[in-house]
């Protein structure tokens, strides 16, 4: 019996020892096949400009990389995928600023989750960290739960859980926020009971903590070698394009008239200066009914907690971001009843508690009726977009000299 036991022991210990090492070879393979190929600067804009889930998200590495290299890495949300010709994606480097821009988010993106990706290790002391803050974030009292779900990255989550930089009040929120908006999502167990037993504090569970930590630190290393592996195939997709980027030779203020004329080309057809494929698709025909359909809107969200979070976990990082503060548009939002009262309320609110933090603001509620600024009604536009690549140009020029 004990040698039928030994025997059944020795091949589990084997067939374990076997994965492990298959594991360890082919992690080794990757680490090798991305150092040969993976020149930031010639797959920066390729990669920019895919748009499916794991580009839009960046993977771990993608975000190390990218700032090791010195990239500016810029945040923010739906914005960001905006088809004018004056996206950031498109106009770096420039002779403002010789460094390339790596965007990072999408729709639902919001404070929280870019508070676990500036919260890395990857991204410890990052230099040039940019998020674009949305007044459409702090809508109602929360924020969406399934969109939050959808761009989840459990790999970050563990990432900055194991970064000891990070104060455990700063844990704690994110563990306590996290199960508190996927707790009505399905799937994400893992996660789940992972959040839970962080954050609370009682004997129980630490040790059920302590129980799973073998669990959840080969969960990581799992998800760490599919990182590598996404990045892999990332790379091979997009190496037809890759290339050294041009230099853009910028004269701003010519720029700005371009912006305006093309602007001016694709805002025809209504008063809101929104573009008008647009407004033919999603205001012509009910314009009429939405008439202060906002009045009543309340920005009490708990975003403004997650956003404070953020700003936080960036100061014990060691990351000293450049907060941009978008504006609406005006014109359409004095329709709606979301009064420039309130906005500016917010506008305000959001600033004090940056500057508190120790970073550093563009504000752009001026802008708010400035035609050809906007897209549409939330998104930067033409002359929008084109602003904030002057404004963060200099601004990270200045820093480097």
């Amino acid at each position: 019996m004990k040698k039928r036991v030994m025997k059944k022991l020795i091949v589990v210990t084997a067939a374990i020892a076997t994965v492990i090492a298959a594991a360890m070879i082919f992690e080794s393979w990757l680490d090798n096949q991305i150092d040969k190929i993976y020149n930031v600067s010639a797959y920066t804009k390729p990669i920019n400009l895919q748009y499916d889930d794991y580009s839009k998200d960046k993977g771990q590495l993608i975000l190390e990389k990218s700032a090791e290299n010195g990239n500016v890495i810029l945040m923010g949300s739906s914005e960001l995928n905006s088809w004018v010709g004056q996206n950031p994606v498109n106009m770096f480097p420039n002779t403002t600023l010789n460094d390339d821009l790596t965007i990072v988010g999408q729709a639902y993106v919001q404070s929280l989750l870019h508070s676990m990706k500036a919260g890395t290790p990857a991204l410890e002391g990052a230099k040039k960290l940019g998020i674009v803050v949305s007044l459409q974030w702090f809508y109602g009292d929360d924020i969406d739960t399934n969109g939050f779900a959808a761009n989840f990255s459990e790999y970050q989550f563990y990432q900055c859980m194991k970064n000891d930089r990070l104060s455990e009040e700063s844990k704690n929120y994110i563990c306590s926020r996290t199960s508190e908006l996927l707790k009505e999502v399905e799937g994400y167990d893992d996660i789940k009971v992972y959040a839970w037993l962080h954050s609370r504090d009682s004997i129980f569970a630490n040790a059920a903590f302590t129980v799973l930590s073998p669990y959840y630190n080969l969960r990581e290393k799992t998800l760490e070698i599919k990182d590598k592996w996404d990045t892999y195939q990332l790379l091979k997709k997009t190496s037809g394009d890759a290339r050294e980027p041009d230099v853009l030779d910028l004269d701003w203020d010519k720029s700005m008239q371009d912006a305006k004329a093309e602007g001016a080309a694709f805002c025809t057809n209504n008063e809101y200066y929104v573009a008008d494929e647009y407004y033919d698709t999603y205001l012509r025909d009910t314009i009429d009914t939405l008439r202060d359909a906002e009045a009543e809107t309340t920005l009490n969200s708990k975003e403004m907690q997650d956003f404070e979070m953020f700003l936080q976990i960036c100061r014990e990082n060691g990351v000293r971001p450049y907060v941009i503060i978008m504006n609406t548009n005006g014109l359409y939002y004095d329709y709606v009843g979301m009064d420039g009262e309130r906005r500016n309320g917010l506008y305000d609110e959001v600033e004090k508690r940056a500057k508190v933090q120790g970073a550093e603001v563009l504000r752009l509620s001026e802008y708010e009726y400035e035609p050809y600024f906007m897209l549409d009604v939330m998104h930067l536009g033409w002359k929008g977009w084109l602003y904030v690549d002057e404004q963060i140009s200099k601004h990270y020029a200045e820093i480097k000299e």
